[in-house]
């Protein structure tokens, strides 16, 4: 018998619905033509529900790769470990960093675009909270952590974190000016192996 959800459980659903549904408007009609009402309605809930987990329709936006991506990450990354529990710290930070990209092909080219845009916004006035946001970005790090006995280099943990998260962060704002030309994908697999085996050694 399954067991009930508790109350955080149950609200992390109704958030990922309402993400879920918010993209695939996006996706369909273009951000400036959805609105918070169309969001709702289209997930089936009032609108209280809606302001509970975000404070507009740009919230989305802003919150796409902070908690959303953070969501999407650690359950997939839960699942590969799951399904890989023999993987090396090399194939964990390819698989950690390929999420990514692939959650930036699951949001939508134009939510990516929009969501570079205000967060990179938000940073002018400063201090910037981009970092302390992204929680799930310790599961790179630890894993960084674990492989550095077999990395030839003198790069540190933190010159390590810097260098794979600007690779992944430089891929998509250039998918982002080249309007969506080529698989970020398909381009981050290459990439990505390419940079992770040349530093790591097994």
């Amino acid at each position: 018998m399954a067991t009930p959800k508790t109350r955080k459980e149950k609200a992390a659903t109704t958030k990922k619905r309402i993400f879920d549904t918010a993209v695939d408007l996006i996706n369909q009609k273009g951000y400036d033509n959805v609105t918070v009402s169309e969001i709702c309605n289209s997930a089936g809930m009032a609108k209280g529900s809606f302001y509970i987990h975000y404070n507009s329709k740009e919230d989305i936006v802003r919150e796409s790769y902070y908690t959303d991506m953070g969501a999407f990450i650690e359950q997939h990354y839960a699942d590969y470990l799951k399904q890989h529990p023999e993987s090396s710290p090399a194939a964990r930070i390819i698989r950690f960093l390929n999420l990514e990209l692939e959650f930036a092909v699951y949001a939508g080219y134009e939510l990516t675009c929009l969501a570079y845009s205000l967060n990179l916004g938000a940073c002018i006035p400063g201090p910037s909270e981009h970092f302390e946001k992204r929680t799930f970005s310790k599961i790179l790090y630890n894993e960084i952590s674990s492989a550095i006995k077999n990395i030839h280099t003198d790069f540190s943990c933190d010159d390590l974190f810097v260098y794979f998260e600007s690779i992944v962060r430089g891929l998509m704002a250039t998918w982002c000016f080249s309007n969506n030309s080529f698989s970020i994908i398909e381009k981050g697999k290459i990439y990505i192996s390419h940079t992770v085996h040349n530093l790591i050694k097994e």
